[in-house]
């Protein structure tokens, strides 16, 4: 289960931005975090380590909200620029499997919404 260990980083990451809010904030409402597909995460893991790591943190009893990025390239041979299937990634055009990744690896927190 990666995701625990990637929630982990995540709520280390919450956890320290709450910190630097001036006036801290009363609640944390939900965090928010990007996640690209070639990560393969399972959704459900990934909430179940969060509401497992924030227990007992100023975080406890937030949400997690999570923004998909599936995985888009460009074909070096043709030009073409789409979204690919995983594990294929094959130009949508040409069939040429020589394609430069331009989204999908993304792992990181957008935002927090707190209560003030």
């Amino acid at each position: 289960m990666h995701e625990l260990s990637m929630c982990q980083s995540l709520v280390d990451a919450v956890l320290q931005e709450m910190g630097r809010v001036q006036p801290p904030p009363k609640k944390l409402v939900a965090a928010r975090m990007a996640v690209g597909a070639l990560h393969q995460v399972v959704p459900e893991n990934m909430t179940f380590a969060y509401e497992i790591l924030t227990k007992d943190t100023a975080a406890a009893g937030s949400r997690l909200d999570i923004r998909w990025i599936p995985v888009t390239a460009k074909c070096r041979a043709c030009g073409w620029t789409g979204s690919v299937e995983i594990p294929f990634f094959l130009c949508g055009s040409c069939n040429s499997g020589d394609l430069e990744l331009l989204t999908g690896k993304e792992l990181f927190l957008e935002n927090l919404e707190v209560e003030q």
